[in-house]
């Protein structure tokens, strides 16, 4: 039996696939994290190279092999290539970073309507207002608490209603709150105690963001 459906969904990253081809992490709103081969993308005539680049939000068709869990994406639409976005390289960077940490969060083929909305309104606000001094905190918590590792309830730290506006205010709340460099400094802390010694997770795109 072979098997085609649809979803919308959000590049995660992509690498090469032999000479032509790319295997992409396509995160999808019912479908959860796939790794989807698109065929022919890296020849100068491959019609599906805008759904397979990073930082796309697209609507996307798939087939699949009876007995496969590798899907091959066939056809679909873009829906946002994010361009304010990818004309500022600091935004690129911390877009990097948003999909890279959904990436790590998320065990394949696990659908989260909660966290690809997360993402989804991360990107587009970045998109549309550019870099703030608490988003990749805020962002980063609010991935955790979703993934089930969240510190909303963490006793020390940062006073309760600047803790609540980074875990649950608006995008526009969390570009208000003032710069505080300590506090920046004990959710750094958190961070990198949580994803080194706890899940021995090195985030790549961590030295690119401030």
């Amino acid at each position: 039996m072979r098997m085609i459906f649809c979803d919308y969904g959000i590049v995660l990253q992509r690498r090469p696939l032999r000479e032509n081809d790319r295997i992409v992490t396509v995160f999808t709103l019912e479908h959860g994290k796939l790794e989807v081969n698109f065929k022919s993308v890296r020849l100068a005539r491959g019609k599906l190279r805008a759904l397979s680049e990073a930082v796309t939000w697209g609507d996307y068709r798939f087939y699949l092999k009876k007995g496969s869990n590798f899907p091959v994406c066939t056809g679909g639409g873009t829906l946002c290539v994010f361009g304010g976005i990818r004309t500022d390289l600091e935004r690129l960077y911390l877009a990097m970073h948003y999909c890279e940490v959904v990436n790590r969060l998320t065990p394949a083929q696990s659908p989260s309507p909660e966290k690809y909305d997360l993402l989804l309104g991360a990107l587009q606000d970045l998109d549309a207002n550019g870099c703030a001094f608490w988003l990749r905190r805020a962002f980063t918590l609010r991935a955790l608490e979703l993934a089930g590792f969240g510190f909303r309830e963490t006793a020390a730290g940062p006073e309760a209603a600047f803790w609540e506006a980074l875990h649950g205010g608006s995008w526009a709340e969390v570009r208000g709150l003032k710069d505080d460099e300590a506090s920046a400094a004990f959710i750094d802390g958190l961070f990198s105690r949580f994803f080194g010694e706890h899940l021995g997770i090195d985030l790549r795109t961590l030295a690119f963001v401030r």
